[in-house]
């Protein structure tokens, strides 16, 4: 599974069009081999080629029904075309396969979140980060839907919390900001900002 290792890898380092040409020559040894269609769609979502992404995983999720990842990623297709619904079933989908997949828990409680549900985003977000302690994404999520409902304790606790698994991580100060801006903290706020935007121009 040499292959394998190497496509992950050129995936995680956000290294698409080489996934892609390792993804075409795995399949050029094996036309079936579901984890090559997987990658390819992911390299393909990332590179804005949506229809394209699709296709791929669509192809991996018929041969492999048994990963809620690629159904978590055919949403992510549909929620950048705009199709919030269509992704929101799919996101559903992926937790009938493992009802504890973080991710999709994550971008359920997102699209919660969006849709100004903040309490039934908390619940969700709390159950992504029991899932995976590690996901990010959740604390940011949570926070930032604390902060909606005017829970600023309650934010602060998941920024700290977010903190502490990385501190760089996009999202977290901007929150962070917002708190200290509630709190009559102007310069504590803007030093948040300026933190924020450095961030955001390494990514």
């Amino acid at each position: 599974m040499k292959d394998l290792a190497t496509i992950q890898e050129l995936s995680a380092a956000g290294c698409h069009q080489d996934c892609l040409l390792a993804c075409q020559n795995a399949l050029q040894a094996n036309p079936e081999e579901a984890y090559a269609y997987k990658y390819a769609g992911k390299s393909l979502l990332a590179l804005g080629q949506f229809e394209r992404a699709q296709q791929c995983l669509v192809k991996a999720h018929q041969l492999d029904s048994s990963d809620p990842e690629i159904v978590k990623d055919i949403g992510n297709v549909f929620l950048n075309l705009g199709n919030q619904k269509t992704a929101l079933g799919w996101y559903e989908k992926a937790l009938e396969i493992n009802n504890n997949y973080a991710p999709a828990i994550n971008n359920l409680a997102n699209l919660k979140r969006q849709g100004g549900n903040h309490q039934e985003a908390v619940d969700l977000f709390k159950r992504a980060i029991q899932a995976d302690p590690k996901l990010i994404q959740a604390y940011v999520g949570a926070a930032a839907s604390f902060l909606a409902l005017g829970e600023l304790d309650q934010a602060q606790l998941f920024v700290d919390q977010a903190q502490e698994i990385n501190a760089n991580a996009q999202g977290v100060n901007e929150i962070l900001g917002i708190i200290f801006q509630n709190r009559n903290k102007p310069e504590d706020a803007i030093e948040c900002y300026q933190k924020e935007l450095e961030i955001n121009l390494k990514a």
